[in-house]
């Protein structure tokens, strides 16, 4: 059984309607935070209330565009309404549509960078907001990736976006600490997830070379960026901001192909 180390405390989790997204919030739970799971439709976030309540937690669905602003100060304002100021706040949401420069279009490039940049300022503005009145500091996680810090052929806007993640942590976390408030980024490898599987399908991704590429020999799993969802929202990560935390198997410490 987890240890409840944030027992009580209220969680946001965006992108939680799958594959790490899902899994980080079972994890909150799992741990003793009431988790606010939010979709771009609450119906596709519905499933994993139900599994959360399922084992005695507590846990809402709400849906949210998280590249509009107006749509996320409302989504913030329910989230106080039904649970309580947040505490906890994972920046997860996020597209791959991977195409050559060449041939990128200005959408493709849009929209990662609303969708995985954007998102992250306009819900870590209205979460720190709520942590500031609330006077109990808190701890802002937002999923990067490690291709924010290695160059990728044929990703150019989700590169760019999650490079954005990265330093926006940074500038985020010097700003807040004056407010209790940790900002940290986590860069996950390789995880195994709907989205990669799809991405395998298309043709766009070849597994068994990540796999051989990936020190570990492997992919990661969703349980892995969880484990490292707790241990930054945790107590023993109390003197931890700024900072990124790759989860990537020895991907990026390896420097060759």
């Amino acid at each position: 059984m987890t240890t409840q180390t944030l027992k009580g405390k209220i969680a946001l989790v965006t992108g939680a309607s799958r594959g790490i997204g899902k899994g980080i919030a079972i994890a909150l739970s799992a741990a003793g935070a009431h988790v606010a799971c939010i979709a771009t439709k609450a119906e596709n976030a519905r499933s994993i209330v139900d599994t959360i309540q399922a084992e005695g937690g507590k846990a809402i669905a709400l849906g949210c565009k998280v590249e509009n602003g107006d749509a996320v100060t409302a989504t913030f304002a329910e989230v106080e309404k039904q649970l309580g100021p947040v505490d906890i706040l994972v920046n997860n949401a996020g597209i791959s549509n991977p195409q050559p420069l060449l041939k990128m279009t200005e959408e493709n490039w849009n929209s990662h960078m609303d969708i995985n940049a954007k998102s992250v300022f306009l819900c870590s503005q209205a979460a720190i907001r709520q942590m500031k009145t609330a006077g109990n500091g808190g701890c802002v996680i937002n999923i990067g990736s490690i291709v924010g810090q290695n160059a990728i052929p044929q990703t150019l806007s989700y590169c760019t976006s999650k490079a954005a993640v990265e330093h926006m942590t940074r500038v985020m976390a010097v700003e807040c600490a004056k407010y209790k408030v940790r900002v940290n980024c986590i860069a996950p490898g390789y995880i195994r997830t709907e989205m990669i599987d799809q991405l395998v399908t298309d043709g766009k991704l070849a597994a068994e070379a990540i796999e051989q590429r990936t020190p570990q020999r492997r992919m990661g799993s969703v349980e892995d960026i969880a484990a490292a969802v707790l241990f930054i929202a945790g107590p023993g990560a109390g003197f931890m901001t700024g900072e990124t935390l790759n989860i990537d198997g020895g991907w990026t410490a390896y420097g060759y192909l």
